[in-house]
C-alpha cells in the first residue's frame, strides 16, 4: 500500500467521522425537539401551563437539525433534483455539469458560511425572548450548516475523482 492510499483513507475516515458527528448531533436535536414538544404539549392540556421557552427551543433546534441533515443529504447525493433532461445529454456534458454544479454549489455554501459568520456577530448580543439565550446561537446554524454542506460537497467531489482513477 503507497502513501497516496493511506492518506486517502486519512482523508475519507475524516469525512467518515464529521459525518458521524453530524449524525449523532442532528439525532439529539430530534430528541430534544421530541422531548421538549412533548412537555409542552402535556403542559398545556393537562397542567394549563406551557413553559414559555419550550417552542422558541424547539423551533432553534429544527433550524439547527435542518441545516446540519442538509450537510447529510450532500453528501449521500439525496437531495430532490430534477434529472428530467439528463437524458438528453451524453455522459460527458453530464460530469462537466455535476462539476459546474457542485463548484456554483460550494460557493454559496461559502458565502453562507461568511454571511452566517457576520449575523451571529451582529446578534450574539440580543436574545431571544423566551429562553433568555442568545440569538447568536440560532443563527450559527447558517454558519455551521453551510461550512459543513462545502465541506461535503469537496468530498463527493473527491470520491467521484478517486473513482474515476480506479
Amino acid at each position: 500500500m503507497g502513501k497516496e492510499q493511506v492518506d486517502e483513507k486519512h482523508e475519507i475516515k475524516f469525512f467518515e467521522i464529521i459525518y458521524k458527528l453530524i449524525e449523532f448531533v442532528s439525532a439529539l436535536c430530534l430528541c430534544g425537539q421530541v422531548i421538549i414538544i412533548s412537555i409542552a404539549v402535556i403542559g398545556r392540556y393537562i397542567f394549563s401551563y406551557t413553559p414559555t421557552w419550550s417552542e422558541e427551543i424547539a423551533r432553534v433546534l429544527m433550524v439547527w437539525m435542518s441545516f446540519l441533515t442538509a450537510s447529510m443529504a450532500i453528501k449521500d447525493n439525496s437531495h430532490v433534483r430534477i434529472s428530467v433532461f439528463d437524458k438528453f445529454f451524453g455522459e460527458k456534458a453530464l460530469k462537466i455539469r455535476d462539476i459546474i454544479f457542485s463548484i456554483c454549489n460550494i460557493a454559496f455554501n461559502l458565502i453562507l458560511f461568511w454571511e452566517g459568520s457576520k449575523l451571529v456577530i451582529q446578534t450574539s448580543r440580543t436574545k431571544l425572548p423566551g429562553s433568555g439565550i442568545s440569538s447568536g446561537i440560532l443563527y450559527a446554524s447558517i454558519c455551521v450548516g453551510g461550512l459543513l454542506m462545502a465541506i461535503m460537497l469537496v468530498y463527493r467531489m473527491g470520491a467521484k475523482v478517486c473513482q474515476r482513477k480506479q
